[in-house]
C-alpha cells in the first residue's frame, strides 16, 4: 500500500541505503518501534574525566581561583564547572574551606 501511494521509494532499500552511507549504524526493535542508532563521530571519550583532571590541576596552581575563572580558562559554561566541582566534592576529592568570597579550595592528596 505505501509503495502504491508513493510513501516508500523502493521495497527493501532503506536499511542497505543507510548502511552504505553509515556502516556503523545499528538497528533495534523496541516494542512496536524500529530504531536506527547512528554513532557520533570524533567525540573524545571520557571528556568529563579529562575536565575533572584539568580542574584539579588549575586549583593546584591557584587554590583561590573562582568557578567563573575556571570556566573561562576551560572555555565551558559556569554551570558545567559547578556540576564538576559537585562531583569532586561528593567523591571527597575537593573541599571548599571558608567562604565563597575569601575561602580556598583544598584537594585531597591520593
Amino acid at each position: 500500500m505505501f509503495h502504491k501511494v508513493h510513501f516508500v521509494e523502493n521495497w527493501g532499500r532503506g536499511i542497505s541505503l543507510i548502511l552504505s552511507k553509515e556502516p556503523t549504524a545499528e538497528f533495534k526493535e523496541v516494542g512496536t518501534h524500529f530504531i536506527t542508532i547512528f554513532k557520533r563521530k570524533n567525540v573524545p571519550v571520557n571528556v568529563p574525566v579529562n575536565r575533572l583532571e584539568k580542574i584539579k590541576e588549575i586549583i593546584q596552581k591557584n587554590n583561590k581561583i573562582t568557578i567563573l575563572e575556571i570556566a573561562s580558562e576551560l572555555n565551558v559554561n559556569e554551570k558545567t564547572i559547578k556540576r564538576d566541582i559537585d562531583k569532586l566534592k561528593k567523591e571527597s576529592i575537593l573541599k571548599r574551606v571558608g567562604s565563597d568570597k575569601k575561602g580556598y579550595w583544598e584537594i585531597k592528596q591520593s
